[in-house]
Order: C-alpha cells, then sequence, then structure tokens
C-alpha cells in the first residue's frame, strides 16, 4: 500500500466520529455495573469492537453510495459532505466496496465471539441489537431503504448513537432492554445528536436536493432547520438539568451537567447569527465543532457519575 493510498484510508474511516459512540456505549456499561455489579471487560471489548465495525461499514457504504450528492457538493468539509476521496479518485469504487464487505464480515464475526462468551446478557437480545445496528446503519444510504433519502436520516443518526449504542452498552453488560434506566440516559444525548445532524445537512442542502436526498434542510428549508436545531439544542439542556437533578445520576457529580448550559447559549448565539446573515449555501465549520462538542456533555457528566459513585 503507497502512503497516498494509506492516508486515503485513513481519510475515509473518519476517526473523529467514533470517540462518541464509544462513550455512549461505555455510559450503557457503566450504568449497568452500578445496577447489577457486574463487569465483563472481555465483553465490554469485544462488544464496543462490534459496534465499531458497524460503524465503520456505515460510515463506508456513505461514501460509497452518497457518491451523486458528494460529487455535487461544494461545501464540502471534515463534518459534512462526505471524505471525497471517490470524488478526487483517491480510492477506488471497488476498494471502498471490499472495505465495506470487510467491516461486514468482521462485524459478524466478533458478534458470534461475543455470543459465545457473553454468559450474563440473554444471546438472543445480543443477537438483535446487532442485526438492529446494521439495519438502521446500512439502511441510512443503503437501497432499497436509504433512510437519509426517505426524510429519516437525522432521526435514524441521533437513535443509533444515543439509544441504541447507550443499550448495547447496557445490555451486553447483562442488563434488561426493558429497564427505564438506559433509556432515560438517552434522552439529552438523543436530542443534543439530533440537533448536530440536522445543522450537518445544511452545507449539503443544494447538493442533496439534486439527488433527491430528503434531509430536514431540504424538506423545510434551511431557516426552519436551523431554528428546529435551536429547540432541540434548548431541550437537551433541559432534558440533561432535569436528568442531573434526578436521582437516575448518583452522586454531586451528576449536577455537572449545568455545564452543558452555557455551551449551549453559545451555540444559540452562533444560530441566530447564521439566521440573521441568511447565508445558508456556505461551510459552517466552527457552528459543527460546537453542535458536535455540546453533544459529549450529556455522555460525559453520566458516565463520570457513574464512575465516581
Amino acid at each position: 500500500m503507497t502512503k497516498e493510498k494509506f492516508f486515503a484510508w485513513v481519510r475515509v474511516i473518519r476517526l473523529h466520529f467514533y470517540p462518541m459512540t464509544w462513550l455512549a456505549y461505555s455510559l450503557g456499561a457503566m450504568a449497568a455495573f452500578r445496577e447489577l455489579a457486574k463487569w465483563n471487560l472481555a465483553v465490554y471489548g469485544i462488544g464496543y469492537l462490534v459496534l465499531f465495525l458497524i460503524e465503520l461499514s456505515t460510515i463506508l457504504a456513505n461514501e460509497y453510495y452518497d457518491y451523486g450528492t458528494d460529487r455535487l457538493n461544494k461545501n464540502a468539509g471534515p463534518f459534512t459532505g462526505g471524505t471525497r476521496v471517490l470524488v478526487e479518485g483517491k480510492l477506488g469504487f471497488a476498494e471502498v466496496r471490499a472495505g465495506i464487505w470487510a467491516s461486514l464480515a468482521l462485524a459478524v464475526g466478533f458478534g458470534y465471539l461475543l455470543i459465545r462468551i457473553d454468559e450474563q446478557a440473554w444471546s438472543f437480545a445480543i443477537l438483535l441489537l446487532i442485526l438492529a445496528g446494521l439495519f438502521l446503519g446500512l439502511g441510512y444510504t443503503v437501497p432499497p431503504l436509504k433512510f437519509s433519502y426517505r426524510g429519516l436520516g437525522e432521526v435514524t443518526v441521533a437513535f443509533t448513537h444515543s439509544p441504541y449504542v447507550i443499550l448495547c452498552g447496557y445490555v451486553f453488560q447483562g442488563g434488561s432492554w426493558a429497564d427505564p434506566l438506559p433509556w432515560l440516559l438517552s434522552i439529552p444525548l438523543f436530542l443534543a445528536t439530533l440537533a448536530a445532524i440536522i445543522l450537518a445537512g445544511i452545507p449539503d442542502r443544494l447538493a442533496d436536493k439534486e439527488v433527491s436526498k430528503k434531509g430536514v434542510a431540504v424538506l423545510w428549508g434551511p431557516r426552519a432547520a436551523v431554528l428546529l436545531a435551536s429547540f432541540f439544542v434548548c431541550l437537551a439542556s433541559l432534558s440533561g438539568v432535569l436528568l442531573g437533578h434526578s436521582l437516575i445520576l448518583p452522586g454531586s457529580p451528576g449536577k455537572w451537567i449545568w455545564a452543558a448550559v452555557p455551551h449551549g447559549i453559545i451555540l444559540l448565539v452562533a444560530l441566530f447569527k447564521l439566521i440573521r446573515s441568511g447565508n445558508y449555501d456556505r461551510r459552517i465549520d466552527g457552528i459543527m465543532i460546537l453542535a458536535l462538542s455540546y453533544i459529549i456533555w450529556f455522555g460525559l457528566i453520566p458516565f463520570i457519575s457513574f464512575l465516581w459513585s
């Protein structure tokens, strides 16, 4: 493999997207540990590896099947518009397709290993969660589902990056999917993620419209998308503060969730400046950094709270 190919693969993998998944998964596992007083490090490690491979196959599939909109996108950046390795010819379609199949094969293999070694969780529950991850992840852009082309992309991403991964961490360590704890923990994380993914569609809007990819910004327009994202930013802070002051998060670290509020206010100011400018056909990297880092509060503070309890 040449140096250029190596860096093209590093670029297409998009490593900066994985830490939030790991944090949410770890939150679910830590919550299960506090509830059940059981911890299996091998299950934790292999379970995350399965999720990493599912996310990797999803990212590669998005690169492959979003080629049409990526080719037209003039506002592509580190957070939107794909990595452009196919558009620029850094990698070929056959190479990316092989990467998808390889990551899927590894996900299935490690998923089988997880089922075999996990003595605390119900095997069928693990299988269902793995299948659900593949269905939702690949279904985002892969035909015939193509959720992101049917107006369901933002909700799918928010669900897979909050309730789904928290539930995986919780269930893999022996918790029940019917327990309210992982679902309650996921509420502010879901809302913050939904806000960020709605905003991510704004720079892509014109290109997405050309290929009939129906994100919120395409269906409702960029101004409405910013207002809707602002609403979810507010709801995320509100639900996070309520969570921090409930009995759900143990110990004093749960109160630190208030730190998300000034961050949310700074993000809202940036969003209202965007609305006032009326200039939506451009990169919004600064806003995306604010929106993506805002998500971290709602995974990190609850995780610390369970870790220190």
